[in-house]
């Protein structure tokens, strides 16, 4: 699929309000819109499809959960993987100018080299994968602050875009490493992310722990430090979560829902979930049907 070239540049007065420096939408991406650049910065991500993003001269596959950085200047555009109407490419949008920037660093004096990164006119675009899901929860309720425009709403927008740049931050430095000089925090988030995606099957510590380059006694420190909680506690609590989304949000029943997240045993199921949630799982789903 051949791409229209344009020199068309975007301007920032075509979305940004007085006193608004920031501007979030959630785009249906079709084969309209030419190639483009612009006067402002862009953050995307793939909410849902498929299709390739070209950007640069370059053609890159995107799929949900795909992340882009975009500084003022670089030529892109969006393609859907197909034009089937019940397989759309959607993707959140948040631009704001340059000098945003610079307002965050003020607010923000503790990320000043988070901010300095992106404002550096010879930085490239930047892509990376949300493994867990909490950037597409970040972009969800970027856009409805943005729309609703709730008192504080400017304040909860700066808090957003700064822990996105500050992900995208972590991630360049992720990628300027090697193994062996990984930064240790790196390590634990990463076994976060992957406990949050496989919380349901059978999880180790040695075995996290082998992956981090790590022995079990130093990575189990780290995870009590930066978690606040111990590897088991931690697990127990994501599959608490999981189970209590499952028991509001369904019909299965109590037996499949402690399958689902990672319990054969019944009985242990419901003493767990007693201890940390306070009721049976019944209880729960009781008392929340009843509002």
């Amino acid at each position: 699929m051949s791409v229209r070239r344009s020199s068309y540049v975007m301007s920032g007065e075509s979305f940004f309000e007085p006193g608004v420096p920031i501007y979030v939408n959630r785009a249906f991406e079709t084969f309209e819109l030419t190639e483009h650049s612009h006067e402002f910065i862009e953050i995307t991500y793939v909410s849902e499809g498929a299709g390739v993003h070209y950007i640069d001269s370059e053609a890159v596959p995107v799929e949900h959960g795909t992340l882009f950085f975009i500084p003022v200047g670089r030529s892109h555009v969006f393609r859907p993987k197909t034009l089937k109407k019940d397989r759309p490419l959607i993707v959140y949008n948040c631009l704001f100018p340059a000098v945003y920037l610079t307002e965050l660093r003020a607010g923000f004096p503790e990320a000043a080299d988070i901010c300095e990164l992106f404002t550096d006119e010879r930085l490239p675009w930047l892509s990376m994968k949300d493994a867990t899901g909490e950037y597409q929860a970040m972009f969800r309720e970027m856009y409805r602050e943005f729309s609703a425009k709730p008192p504080g709403y400017l304040a909860v927008l700066a808090s957003l875009v700064m822990r996105i740049l500050t992900g995208l931050y972590r991630h360049r430095l992720q990628l300027g490493t090697s193994n062996g000089d990984r930064p240790q925090w790196l390590t634990v988030d990463e076994a976060v992310a992957y406990i949050n995606r496989n919380y349901a099957t059978e999880l180790k510590l040695g075995e996290l722990a082998a992956k981090a380059n790590l022995s079990a006694r130093q990575f189990s420190r780290l995870f009590q430090r930066q978690t606040g909680m111990n590897f088991t506690d931690y697990v127990q609590s994501i599959r608490m979560d999981a189970a209590c989304r499952l028991l509001t949000g369904g019909r299965s029943s109590v037996g499949e829902i402690a399958a689902a997240v990672g319990y054969a045993d019944l009985k242990f199921f419901h003493r767990l979930f007693k201890k940390k949630i306070g009721t049976t799982p019944k209880q729960y789903r009781k008392m929340f049907s009843q509002g």
